[in-house]
C-alpha cells in the first residue's frame, strides 16, 4: 500500500493524499468559514427578521450578499487545489453527462420530499405554523423586477455559491477524515445553520445530506448545483402559484 495516501475515503475522489486538508492553515480556514455561518444562524434566531422589504432595499441586499458570498466562493476555489491536493476538475468541476443530469433531477425530488416533509413533521410536533422570512418576503413582493431579481438569485447564484461552499469544500473536508457520513453531517449541518432559521435548520440539513449524496454519487459538482436549483425552482413556483396552500 502507498503510505502517501489515506484509506479512510478510498472511493472518491481517489485515495486522499495524507497532506490533503491537513495542517493548521487548512483547519483555521475551515473553522473561519464555518464560524461565518454559525454567526449567521445566531443572528437569525436572536432577532426577528423582516417579513417584508421594499424592492430597492431587496436589490441592495442581494448586491451585498452577492459581493460577500461571491468573494468567499472565489477564495474557496482558489484555496481548494492547495488544500485538497486535487485540481478543480478532479473535485467535480466538469461538464455533466445525461445520466448525471438525470441523477440531479432525482436528487431535487428527493430533497423536496425530505426537506419539506421534515419541515411539516416539525411543525406538527411543535404545533406551530412557521414560515421562513425569505418565503414571507417573496409573498410580499409585487414589483415584477424585484420578483425576477429574487428568482434569479435563488435559482442561479445561490445554488452555485452554496454547493461550492458546502459540498465541494465542507463535504470533501469531512469526507477526507470521516468518510461519506462524516462529510455529509458536517456539510448538512452547516447548510442548515447557514439559513439562520431555527425551525427550518434541521429539514434543510437533511436536504443538504441529499445534495451530498448527489455530489458523491455523480462525482460532479454541477449535479448538486442542478438539484439545488431545481429544488429552489419547485419551491418558488409553488409559492407563486399556490401561496395560500404552500
Amino acid at each position: 500500500m502507498n503510505d502517501s495516501v489515506s484509506t479512510i475515503s478510498p472511493a472518491w475522489p481517489t485515495r486522499w493524499p495524507k497532506d490533503s486538508f491537513a495542517g493548521i492553515w487548512a483547519w483555521l480556514f475551515a473553522a473561519f468559514v464555518a464560524f461565518l455561518f454559525v454567526a449567521t444562524f445566531v443572528a437569525g434566531i436572536s432577532k426577528q427578521p423582516p417579513r417584508t422589504i421594499s424592492p430597492g432595499l431587496l436589490e441592495a441586499a442581494f448586491a451585498v450578499q452577492f459581493v460577500l458570498e461571491g468573494a468567499l466562493v472565489v477564495c474557496i476555489l482558489a484555496a481548494l487545489p492547495r488544500l485538497s491536493k486535487f485540481g478543480l476538475r478532479e473535485l467535480g468541476f466538469e461538464a455533466p453527462s445525461a445520466s448525471t443530469v438525470a441523477l440531479a433531477v432525482a436528487g431535487a425530488v428527493a430533497m423536496a420530499v425530505v426537506a419539506n416533509g421534515g419541515a411539516s413533521l416539525i411543525e406538527n410536533l411543535a404545533h406551530v405554523r412557521h414560515e421562513q422570512a425569505t418565503v414571507a418576503i417573496l409573498k410580499s413582493l409585487h414589483d415584477r423586477t424585484a420578483i425576477v431579481s429574487f428568482v434569479a438569485f435563488a435559482v442561479l447564484f445561490a445554488p452555485i455559491a452554496e454547493e461550492t461552499i458546502f459540498r465541494v469544500f465542507f463535504f470533501n473536508f469531512g469526507l477526507r477524515y470521516g468518510g461519506f457520513w462524516g462529510g455529509a453531517i458536517l456539510s448538512g449541518v452547516l447548510f442548515g445553520v447557514a439559513h439562520g432559521d431555527l425551525y427550518e435548520g434541521l429539514p434543510l440539513a437533511l436536504g443538504g445530506v441529499v445534495l451530498c449524496y448527489v455530489y458523491y454519487r455523480s462525482r460532479n459538482a454541477f449535479a448538486s448545483m442542478i438539484s439545488h436549483a431545481l429544488f429552489n425552482t419547485f419551491s418558488i413556483v409553488a409559492l407563486l402559484a399556490l401561496p395560500n396552500v404552500t
